[in-house]
């Protein structure tokens, strides 16, 4: 999970957001209005809604283009949940938010994929020692 996400207001210009992208080397930003996260844009937003539709960057905004509503999951939600959620949504990005719906992070399938691939060497490894024995 990407901890502490950068949020912006949904009036930062398309240039901008393409910006932090890339000076932050993420591939997501949260959208937030009066401190609440109120969408989502996306490295295929920018693609997909602005690139593709030769709309200027400059003069377009975040409200233009984002993903609306924000899909959130708890910070308590075990990792089956958020992984049906995101597959019923169709997402590669859930939001985490804590108890009082705060943004805490960004869980990607990225982080998901190097998960997995951590339990599947832990489980070789001990099947390897297992069968040693």
């Amino acid at each position: 999970m990407v901890k502490n996400p950068i949020m912006v207001d949904p009036d930062t210009s398309c240039s901008k957001l393409a910006q932090i992208m890339r000076d932050n080397k993420i591939g997501s930003l949260i959208i937030e209005k009066d401190g609440k996260p109120v969408a989502i844009v996306t490295e295929r937003d920018l693609v997909h809604r602005l690139l593709a539709e030769g709309i200027d960057p400059m003069t377009c905004t975040a409200a233009e283009i984002y993903s609306k509503p924000v899909v959130a999951v708890s910070i308590h939600a075990d990792v089956d949940m958020a992984v049906d959620i995101m597959n019923d949504y169709k997402i590669r990005r859930i939001v985490v938010v804590d108890d009082k719906d705060k943004v805490v992070g960004i869980l990607t399938t990225d982080d998901l994929a190097r998960q997995l691939r951590e339990m599947s060497e832990d489980l070789a490894t001990k099947y390897v020692t297992m069968t040693r024995s």
